[in-house]
C-alpha cells in the first residue's frame, strides 16, 4: 500500500524555533517529530513512503536520506506550503495505487496504525478518515484519490465534518504543536508517557530518569517524583535539580545548582550555574517563559548558549580548570597570607581585614524574568601592597565568582549606574581577579577610565589576549608598583 505523508507546515506558529528549521525536524523526546510518524509505519509493516515537503526541504532530505535506517525506501515532493491536499495529489508525477494511506508527518500521534487499517478494512467509504477520541487525527484511508474530503489533512483546517463518513475513532492522543506551549507539553507527555506506544530512545537509570548514551547524570539529580528524559552526550554537574517533568536534548551541559522544572531544553543548549528554569523552552541561549509567552535573548553566555554556533561544548571544562587553578595559585600564596596577615595587624592593629559585596559571574533569574550576575563577599587585607591586599579574590576564583582573567569586578550599585549603551559594553566580558584594568591603571584612578579600559577589553578578549595578560601579571608580581602601594 502507498504511504503519502504531508510534511509542509511553514511553522509560524512555533518561532522562534522554526527560524531555521522546519516542524517535522524539532525534537520530541529525544527524536525528530518525524521519525515518530516514521517508526509508527514500520511497526504497522510498511516499507515505503512518499513525503511532501516545503520549507527546508534539503534539511529534511539530508536528516531522513532514504530511508534505510528505518528499512524503508523514502522519495520526496515539495510544495509551497500548507497548500490544498488534493492539489498536491494531483501535482504528483503519478497518483499513488489505491487504496492508499495519506497522513500528516509534522504531528506526533499515538502509535495506531496497526488498529486504524484493521478497522478500515471493514468500513465500505471512499476515504476513511482516522479520529483520537472524536479529534482529527490527521489519519485517512482513501479509495479515491480525488475525494474533496481529503483535504481535511489540510493544516489550516480546523473541524472538519466527518459524520457522513464513518470515521474510525481511536482510543489515543495526537499533539498537533500548534503552539509554543502545545509544543512544550507534548514533551511532557511523551517523557511522561502520556502519548501511548512512542519509543523513547535511551536507559532507565533509576525511577524517572531516562538517560541517552554517554549522559553523566546522577540519580539524585531527580527530585522526588520527578520525571526526566535526557539525551546522548550530556553532562549535568551532580548538584542540578530537576523537578517535574523536564525533557534535554542531545549535547547538553548544564552547571553546578541549575534548577530545572517543567522544562524542556532543545540539543546543543548550555546552561550555566546557578540559572533557575521553570516552566519553560530552551533553545541555546533563547529563552521561552511558557506561563507568560515571554520569548527573551539571552546575550550573556555565562547564564544560556548555543554550543552550536560557540564552541562551548569544553565550557564546564573551563570552569573546572580555572577553579583548579585558583586552589593552586591559593596554595602557592599560603606564605603571602601569613605575611599579609602579620602585616595588616601591624598596620592596623583594629580592623585588619574587611569584605565588600561584588558583582561576581555566577547569575539567577530574578522576579521579572530578566538574568542578573549576583553579588559575592570579596573579602581585602587592610594592608596597602595590592599583591597582598586582593589575596582573598583567590577564594572567588575558586568558587566560581571569579575567573582568573578578567574585567574589573563591581558593587552591584555601580553596575546599575551604567546607562548608556557603551557603559553597558563592560558587562559584555566576565569579571576576573586579573585583567587589563588591574594590572594597567593605579588603584586611584577615575571610575572612568576603569570602565572605558573594561569596554576596550570586553570587545576584544580572546584566549590569547587573557594569556597575555597572564604572562603581563607573573612581571608585574615582581614589581614595585605591586609592594608598594
Amino acid at each position: 500500500m502507498d504511504v503519502i505523508i504531508f510534511a509542509d507546515r511553514k511553522g509560524q506558529e512555533l518561532l522562534p524555533l522554526t527560524d531555521n528549521t522546519c516542524v517535522p525536524l524539532l525534537p520530541l523526546a529525544g527524536k525528530l517529530i518525524i521519525e515518530h510518524t516514521l517508526e509508527d509505519l514500520v511497526d504497522a509493516g510498511f516499507r515505503q513512503a512518499h513525503i511532501i515537503l516545503s520549507p527546508f526541504a534539503e534539511q529534511v532530505k539530508q536528516a531522513l536520506g532514504d530511508g534505510k535506517r528505518w528499512g524503508m525506501a523514502i522519495s520526496y515532493s515539495t510544495s509551497r506550503g500548507e497548500g490544498s491536499t488534493l492539489a498536491e495529489l494531483r501535482r504528483l508525477k503519478q497518483l499513488p495505487n489505491t487504496p492508499f494511506l495519506v497522513m500528516r508527518g509534522d504531528v506526533v500521534r499515538s502509535r495506531s496504525l496497526k488498529d486504524f487499517l484493521l478497522q478500515a478494512e471493514t468500513v465500505d467509504a471512499t476515504v476513511v478518515p482516522g479520529l483520537f477520541n472524536g479529534a482529527n487525527a490527521y489519519l485517512l484511508l482513501c479509495r479515491d484519490a480525488l475525494d474533496p474530503v481529503l483535504d481535511c489533512l489540510d493544516w489550516t483546517t480546523s473541524s472538519p465534518a466527518f459524520a457522513a463518513r464513518h470515521p474510525i475513532d481511536l482510543n489515543g492522543d495526537i499533539a498537533r504543536l500548534e503552539s509554543l506551549a502545545a509544543f512544550h507539553q507534548a514533551n511532557l507527555d511523551a517523557a511522561a508517557g502520556r502519548i501511548a506506544g512512542l519509543l523513547i530512545p535511551g536507559r532507565q537509570a533509576s525511577v524517572g530518569l531516562t538517560l541517552g548514551r554517554n549522559t553523566t547524570a546522577a540519580p539524585q539529580n531527580l527530585m522526588q517524583g520527578g520525571i526526566a528524559l535526557i539525551g546522548s552526550n550530556c553532562h549535568l554537574h551532580p548538584t542540578v535539580a530537576l523537578s517535574g517533568e523536564v525533557v534535554i536534548g542531545d549535547n547538553v551541559i548544564i552547571g553546578s545548582q541549575a534548577t530545572l522544572q517543567s522544562t524542556v531544553v532543545l540539543p546543543l543548549s548550555y546552561i550555566g550555574e546557578l540559572v533557575d528554569l521553570r516552566n519553560a523552552i530552551v533553545r541555546g541561549n533563547d529563552l521561552i517563559r511558557i506561563d507568560t509567552l515571554a520569548i527573551v535573548k539571552i546575550s550573556d553566555t555565562v547564564l544560556l548558549d548555543d554550543l552550536k554556533n560557540t564552541g562551548l561544548l569544553n565550557k564546564d571544562l573551563g570552569n573546572i580548570l580555572n577553579r583548579l587553578a585558583g586552589v593552586l595559585l591559593l596554595l602557592l600564596s599560603l606564605p603571602l597570607w601569613l605575611l599579609a596577615m602579620l602585616l595588616a595587624f601591624l598596620q592596623n592593629r583594629g580592623k585588619m581585614y574587611s569584605i565588600q559585596s561584588l558583582r561576581g559571574n555566577k547569575k539567577l533569574i530574578d522576579h521579572s524574568g530578566v538574568l542578573q550576575r549576583t553579588a559575592f563577599p570579596a573579602g581585602e587585607w587592610q594592608v596597602k601592597p595590592p599583591v597582598l591586599r586582593y589575596l582573598p579574590r583567590l577564594l572567588a576564583v575558586i568558587s566560581g565568582d571569579l575567573l582568573l582573567v578578567g574585567s574589573l569586578p563591581v558593587s552591584l550599585a555601580t553596575a546599575e549606574k551604567r546607562l548608556d549603551q557603551w557603559e553597558k559594553q563592560a558587562d559584555q566580558a566576565p569579571a576576573g581577579l586579573l585583567g587589563p584594568t588591574q594590572l594597567n591603571l593605579p588603584i586611584d584612578a577615575s571610575d572612568e577610565e576603569k570602565l572605558l579600559s573594561d569596554c576596550v577589553y570586553a570587545a576584544n578578549y580572546n584566549c590569547k589576549t587573557n594569556a597575555v595578560y597572564l604572562l603581563k601579571s607573573l612581571r608585574v608580581l615582581v614589581s614595585r608598583k605591586a609592594w608598594a602601594g
